[in-house]
């Protein structure tokens, strides 16, 4: 009776060390999906990085590297902060597995994060060059229809791209074309929540399901388009009459006023961005903006107005600060006080304002020149390439004048 005593005790000591033992944090890379209310999966795929210091977490999408490292544990809970867009998990280890929700300030969504799993769609890998190209895309709307461009290419054996709308891409995109020929793509990075589907057939997309957020979902059809384009960025925005340039002082992280008017700025082209730190499209392009800032300052500068969700100098000055923080911003950051929807009012010389991130090209002698809506950011490809181009021909054009 002792000896089956003590054997029983030997194997549930063994368990128990078992499962502690599975119960750990697993570095490496990791497979998460968020259920959407139509009961689908979004998933996304992260690296996790342990050292006894520090804890960091980059989200993967294609060539994109999302740092995260605002995580704490307690106990068995893990506690995920995203740098932007007021985003966060809250999880539970179990069996070496977190679960738990994503929340953001209008949703929650059920996850689960299972580690040393690389593969985003767990299908078996089609005719992944059926996917590339440009394809227009019609999607189904409770007010009508809209168009947006998929711009899809092959890499390493996953399909990558972004859609483009009027107002901006929609970032980072990674996924495959699975047997059946069905094109599976996802997005996240805290605020773009997406999940895209599509049958391809020879020139067209069909069944489209473009499933957003916690239970947005949008069908269509597409045509792939070599020649699709979006209207002018150019045209959108311009100067009522009578405005050359732009009158704004507002105050900087320090508090202190800018303005075009100030010294720092004569015989410079400056360039104007229209932010805020809740736009996945300016976090792109604010590190866009910094690689053009190294490249030809002291000749050009650039400055940031910030339009956040708070009207208050600290309140604002706090979002304001962690775009700059997360895109590496050194220029100059201004607080508006003005919210997204206030932009006409602190800048009265605009007419038809439509789109975060707006960027306004100044010249040396502080007269607008170009006026852009929107952004296209590297997830774009050949749009993003593009558009470097273009604006390095006429930041060049400016600084030759």
């Amino acid at each position: 009776m002792q000896k089956f005593y003590i054997f029983s005790l030997f194997i549930a000591g063994a368990l128990f060390f078992s499962c502690e033992k599975q119960n750990i944090l697993t570095p490496g890379v990791w497979r998460a999906t968020l259920q959407t209310e139509h009961a689908v999966e979004i998933p996304f795929t992260f690296d996790l990085q342990l050292s006894p210091s520090d804890t960091i977490i980059h989200i993967i999408t294609g060539s994109d590297r999302y740092k995260v490292t605002d995580i704490r544990m307690v106990g068995d809970s893990m506690f995920i902060n995203l740098p932007l867009f007021s985003a966060k998990f809250s999880l539970l280890l179990k069996n070496g597995t977190l679960q738990g929700q994503f929340i953001r300030s209008s949703y929650m969504m059920p996850v689960s994060m299972i580690p040393g799993e690389a593969d985003r769609f767990k299908v078996k890998k089609g005719d992944l060059s059926q996917a590339v190209g440009r394809w227009l895309i019609t999607l189904n709307t409770q007010s009508g229809t809209r168009e947006i461009i998929g711009e899809f290419e092959e890499h390493d054996e996953k399909v990558t791209g972004s859609f483009l709308t009027p107002t901006g891409d929609y970032r980072f995109f990674e996924g495959t074309v699975g047997p059946n020929n069905q094109l599976m793509l996802s997005s996240f990075d805290g605020s773009f929540v997406r999940l895209f589907t599509a049958d391809i057939n020879g020139d067209r997309l069909e069944h489209i399901k473009m499933y957003s957020g916690s239970n947005t979902l949008e069908e269509g059809a597409g045509v792939k388009s070599p020649d699709a384009e979006l209207p002018d960025a150019y045209s959108v925005t311009g100067l009522k009459k009578g405005y050359k340039t732009l009158g704004f002082s507002f105050p900087n992280l320090q508090g202190e006023p800018v303005s075009l008017k100030d010294e720092r700025f004569k015989n410079k082209v400056v360039i104007v961005q229209i932010s805020g730190s809740w736009c996945p499209n300016c976090l792109d392009e604010s590190r866009f903006l910094m690689e053009m800032y190294h490249k030809y300052a002291p000749a050009i500068d650039m400055v940031c107005l910030a339009f956040e969700r708070y009207t208050t100098f600290e309140e604002a000055k706090q979002e304001a600060m962690r775009l700059a923080n997360t895109a590496g911003i050194t220029y100059n950051v201004l607080i508006t006080a003005h919210s997204t929807s206030q932009v006409q009012t602190a800048l009265p010389e605009l007419d038809n304002f439509r789109a975060f991130p707006t960027t306004i090209i100044v010249d040396k002698k502080g007269e607008v020149r170009q006026i852009h809506s929107g952004f296209s950011g590297p997830g774009t490809g050949i749009h993003y390439r593009n558009y470097v181009k273009v604006f390095e021909t006429f930041i060049a054009e400016l600084l030759a004048e």
